[in-house]
Formats: C-alpha cells, sequence, structure tokens
C-alpha cells in the first residue's frame, strides 16, 4: 500500500509539473508583434517563447511603383513562425494610386503571401492618389474576397482614418496604431509602440495589445482554405504527370490569353512546375513551357 501510494502520488505530482509549465509557457506567450526585414535575422526559437501570434510583411507596394520591394524575409519568417508553432498573418503596405491599381496590389500580394497565414492586412497609410482614397480601399478588399475566405484585416493609424474618413467595417477586424493612447476609432488590435522588445530579436519592434478578444481569436483560428485551394491542385503531382478529364486548351501565357491549341480528354501531359495567373488562378507549366489549369474538374493526377 505505501509503495503504491508514493507510486501514485508521484505520478500525480508529475503531472501537476508538466501542466504547471505548460500553463507558465502559455502564460508567457503575451507579445503581439508585426515584423519585417528590418528586423534582421530573427532567432524564432527565442521568440516563439513570447509570442501569442505575429503578423509578417510581404511586400511594399507593387511592381510599377518607384519604392516598390519584396520583403526579403518574409518566406524565412513565415517559415520560421510556422516551425516553432508561432500562429501569424501577413501584411502588405499599400502604395495603390487608383481602383486598378488597388486590385492588382491585392492579386500580387495574394500570391507573394504564404499558404500557412491565418489572416492578410491591408496596411493602408500612404495616401497617392487624387481619387477616393476609400474607393481604393473597396477594391483592394474586393479582390481578395475573391481570392480568399481567409480573414481580411484592415490596419491603418489613428489620423489617417480620421483624415481621410475610411469606412472599413466591411474588413474581417481592424489594427489600428496610436503610440500616445488607445484608439479613438474602431479597433480590434491596438498597436501601442514601436520601441517594444522580443526575445530574439535584437532591435526595437511594434508590438500590440488584443481589444476585442473575440475577434482577434477569429483570425487565428481561422483554418478555412483559401476558394482557389478547394478548386485546383496546388502542388506537382509526385510523378510530374496529369491526365485531362476533359477538353481543354493550352496557352502560351499563364493569364490565358494566347491560345495554342485544343487538347482532348483523356490525354496524359507532363507537367514541370505550378504557377498562379494575375487573378490567383493555378496553372500546370507543361514540359513543352504552355499552361493548362490546374482545375480539378478539368486534369486528374
Amino acid at each position: 500500500m505505501t509503495f503504491k501510494f508514493k507510486k501514485i502520488a508521484g505520478l500525480l505530482m508529475g503531472a501537476m509539473a508538466a501542466f504547471t509549465i505548460s500553463v507558465n509557457a502559455s502564460a508567457a506567450k503575451t507579445k503581439i508583434a508585426d515584423v519585417s526585414q528590418y528586423q534582421g535575422s530573427i532567432n524564432w526559437s527565442k521568440a516563439s517563447k513570447q509570442l501569442k501570434f505575429a503578423i509578417i510583411r510581404v511586400q511594399h507596394g507593387d511592381t510599377g511603383d518607384a519604392d516598390f520591394r519584396i520583403d526579403t524575409q518574409k518566406d524565412i519568417n513565415a517559415n520560421g513562425a510556422y516551425k516553432y508553432n508561432v500562429p501569424f498573418g501577413q501584411y502588405g503596405y499599400a502604395e495603390f494610386s487608383s481602383v486598378a491599381d488597388a486590385k492588382k496590389e491585392a492579386r500580387d500580394f495574394y500570391k507573394r503571401s504564404s499558404s500557412k497565414a491565418r489572416f492578410y492586412v491591408l496596411d493602408n497609410e500612404h495616401r497617392k492618389g487624387k481619387g477616393s482614397e476609400q474607393s481604393y480601399v473597396n477594391a483592394w478588399l474586393s479582390q481578395m474576397r475573391k481570392l480568399t475566405k481567409k480573414p481580411l484585416v484592415y490596419y491603418s493609424y489613428q489620423n489617417y482614418v480620421n483624415v481621410h474618413k475610411i469606412n472599413y467595417s466591411k474588413f474581417d477586424g481592424s489594427w489600428i496604431a496610436n503610440y500616445s493612447a488607445k484608439p479613438n476609432v474602431t479597433t480590434d488590435l491596438w498597436q501601442y509602440t514601436s520601441k517594444g522588445r522580443l526575445s530574439g530579436i535584437s532591435g526595437n519592434v511594434d508590438l500590440s495589445k488584443v481589444v476585442d478578444s473575440s475577434t482577434v481569436n477569429s483570425w487565428l483560428k481561422s483554418t478555412s482554405a483559401d476558394v482557389a485551394k478547394s478548386t485546383y491542385f496546388t502542388s506537382l503531382p509526385s510523378d510530374k504527370q496529369v491526365t485531362t478529364s476533359k477538353n481543354i486548351y493550352e496557352y502560351q501565357d499563364v493569364n490565358f490569353k494566347s491560345r495554342v491549341s485544343k487538347i482532348t480528354a483523356g490525354k496524359s501531359l507532363s507537367v514541370k512546375s505550378i504557377t498562379r495567373s494575375n487573378g490567383g488562378a493555378y496553372r500546370f507549366q507543361l514540359a513543352n513551357g504552355n499552361y493548362i489549369t490546374a482545375n480539378k474538374a478539368y486534369v486528374t493526377d
């Protein structure tokens, strides 16, 4: 009896200790940071000990902008966060100056983002166009809604929202910056400092606080696949062969503007890569360099 009691007591103490460690580790993950190439090489093993979640930059502007750049650390940061179980969203700094520009920027941002991102953010804080800024924001949102079912979040700073009277109520939430006090505009996530500190980063980093936990948690819980992913192949078959299940066409370009020839149903084809059109649709590139749809309704592996 004594031996059995000691053994049971020991097991219980061990379980309680493990539970305490788990709770403490979870409690330690209270920081929310947004990161980019300006944070340099992040030690994600260390950062993961403190991060509740991260928001990772993908791009600044888009092709054609004088100051356009793809964040040099976007893939490294996304892979690092994923490896160490840090949920993350991704954002693009907008430089659009027209409705058409906003739509293109959304398409390219989506193409450059990680499929593992839980949500996507429009970083809208620099006005360039002469038209309605609201119309640009609406165009970006509308385009992204066509590409993904994941939450779409609006980001800006308090004064920008007030000056330009931006209505972001159709987004799935908001993330507003104001370093002097809690924002006086609707916000679910508050970026309260640009001089925060985080283990794994040597310099300053932006940190945020949750204002509406139910909304922010909904961003993180999102595991819904993108519209394209339920309909299209998103990776190459292991044998790099696909078979047409219906008559299709092959094209010289990924956007299907230059048709080459018709391919009949039941044809086996060699494919060498998979990519996306400007609208986000997945395409197979054939061994001959031409493109066909990756829609599962038309081809099988």
